[in-house]
């Protein structure tokens, strides 16, 4: 059909655009922030689709290889759950920002100390680097944060808005049931048919990080209109925290490779701050809603920045 055979065309075309097009979505997200109410109501589904399209695109053996020798990913899996948070956050409560602004305070711990984004490994395919990996670590990353998470919220806050209990379901649920209809498509498809179809599932993939992209941006214009040097100072820490554990991540594992440094720099820094306003957006303060919107932006453009060391580490063009 000339109209399949368009759309295929239109998405595999999106898809070659990869980190370009991340980083155009987050500044089409600030020009539309009318279309934030209609896509906030439907992130579930938006990370559902993510989850859904990483295990697609990862290989199945490499998937099979990790699985059977965790070694690597379990490390990774206790630096971004165990080691940043408690480094990062101890950093924040001896730099006495608690008493200047509580609620950034408590914002930024509760960032650092959350699992990484889902999409993490959309991001890794978007990037060239290796998907399997990166969904293997995300998946233990997403084990731990039950426990991690809640322990650290109780050490740098004095409380916890999560129940480990119903944070492991919510996870599980995703990580699980995503799996599932992976599974399912590619016993009906074939493998063979979803390696025809990688640059139209990056298009798609494309398309759910903007949907995120869109509800994240809700309410930037106004922040920055009523504090732009309060804007600016937060965009330039979000963004040194962020290089930070890049740099660390890459040290860190050197010897895995600067690919695989990469990739856990990524899980490290890029953080699933939707959840915690899922859960409890309606009290937090707007400086907290403004520093999520702002933690985007480096989510967003970081990709399109460090593209060249992942193409000369992967040695992909």
């Amino acid at each position: 059909m000339p109209l399949l055979r368009g759309l295929t065309a239109a998405l595999a075309w999106l898809g070659r655009q990869g980190t370009r097009a991340l980083a155009a979505s987050v500044f089409l997200g600030l020009a539309v922030p009318p279309l934030a109410a209609y896509v906030k109501p439907h992130l579930g589904e938006t990370v559902f689709v993510l989850l859904l399209f990483s295990y697609l695109r990862a290989d199945p053996r490499a998937f099979e290889r990790y699985l059977r020798a965790p070694k690597l990913a379990i490390v990774a899996a206790l630096w971004v759950m165990v080691v940043t948070p408690l480094l990062f956050a101890s950093a924040f409560a001896a730099s006495g920002i608690v008493d200047i602004n509580p609620a950034l305070y408590f914002i930024m711990v509760l960032h650092i100390a959350t699992p990484p984004i889902t999409s993490s490994a959309a991001f890794a395919a978007l990037m060239g680097l290796d998907v399997a990996f990166s969904l293997v670590t995300l998946i233990a990353c997403s084990a731990l944060s039950p426990i991690t998470t809640v322990a650290f919220s109780y050490l740098f806050l004095g409380s916890s808005l999560f129940s480990p209990i119903e944070l492991g379901l919510k996870l599980f649920f995703f990580f699980a049931s995503s799996a599932l209809v992976a599974y399912a498509i590619r016993r009906v498809a074939g493998q063979e048919w979803i390696e025809r179809q990688k640059e139209p599932i990056d298009g798609l993939n494309v398309i759910a990080v903007f949907i995120f992209a869109v509800a994240a941006m809700d309410g930037v214009p106004r922040y920055v209109m009523a504090d732009p040097m309060f804007a600016l100072g937060l965009l330039i820490l979000v963004f040194a925290l962020t290089f930070a554990l890049v740099g660390l991540s890459i040290l860190l594992f050197l010897r895995a490779g600067v690919d695989q440094g990469l990739v856990i720099g990524f899980l490290a820094s890029f953080r699933n701050l939707g959840v915690i306003m899922a859960a409890v957006g309606a009290a937090l303060p707007e400086t907290a809603w403004f520093y999520f919107a702002l933690a985007q932006f480096p989510i967003y453009l970081m990709p399109q920045i460090v593209k060249p060391l992942a193409r000369r580490v992967t040695g992909k063009a």
